[in-house]
């Protein structure tokens, strides 16, 4: 699906990701007062890791297949691709870099700032994904299968980019209830700050692109599980670590401010 906006021709993915994006970043912006986060210096850190997420989302599929795209670089333009799980990967570690080196900006209230929005970047970019035919599921006489034009005719496939956008509307809907219980017990003000909010994000995050990926269509089957499902998987352990320990850390603060 296309859209022409004078002489430039912008396809439904392009301009869906691009709301997708600037929706989530305005209101990363609009929830800093809500984490007690200075805006200025977390404008910076947002701005090099909203550029360290688009470098990760083009460079994750290169950096699997190294040789394939070395030894034909103009594959890059063809079938490079963006990837999801790159991006958030690169804003991730952007961001920690960044703030460890400013002692004024806390990484951690910067997670819970935009964990939220990431989920409304997926739920609205995902639509391109349909829009455009990309990311397309197995093929499937399921009821909810749809057929792609890119198909012959009477091949019906899982809409799994729908899928991804549900899941992610559901994730921020149980996030947005989580943060709304905990902010009630007072603002988030003064002394060392544990996220909640980012590490169960990033848990449902991954929960959601497991109960997803197998329905995937893959363009070139491989052995094995994919790039973006090991690191998925390595982080995992990582991320129900940093929510249990940011649950105890805090029931440890109520303890003693009691």
């Amino acid at each position: 699906m296309l859209f022409r906006i004078g002489g430039f021709r912008l396809d439904s993915y392009d301009v869906l990701w691009l709301i997708a994006l600037s929706l989530a970043i305005l209101w990363s912006l609009r929830r800093l007062r809500l984490y007690d986060v200075d805006e200025q210096e977390a404008r910076r850190v947002i701005g090099w890791a909203f550029l360290a997420m688009l470098l990760g989302a083009a460079a994750f599929k290169p950096l699997w297949k190294f040789r394939t795209f070395a030894a034909n670089p103009s594959l890059i333009l063809t079938q490079g691709g963006l990837s999801e799980v790159g991006a958030v990967a690169g804003a991730f570690l952007a961001a920690f870099l960044l703030c460890r080196r400013n002692p004024r900006i806390s990484f951690q209230r910067l997670c819970d700032v935009a964990a939220l929005p990431a989920f409304l970047a997926i739920a609205v970019g995902r639509w391109g994904c349909f829009l455009n035919g990309c990311c397309v599921g197995i093929e499937s006489g399921f009821s909810l299968a749809l057929h792609f034009p890119r198909d012959p005719a009477g091949v019906l496939r899982h809409p799994t980019q729908l899928y991804y956008s549900a899941l992610a509307a559901l994730c921020l809907v149980l996030l947005l209830l989580v943060e709304r219980r905990l902010l009630k017990r007072g603002p988030a003000e003064g002394g060392r700050y544990y996220a909640l909010v980012a590490p169960l994000a990033l848990i449902l995050y991954a929960l959601m692109r497991f109960s997803v990926d197998w329905l995937r269509a893959v363009e070139e089957p491989e052995s094995g599980l994919a790039l973006s499902a090991w690191v998925l998987l390595a982080a995992l352990p990582l991320e129900c670590l940093w929510l249990i320990h940011s649950v105890r850390a805090r029931r440890r603060a109520a303890g003693l401010s009691r």
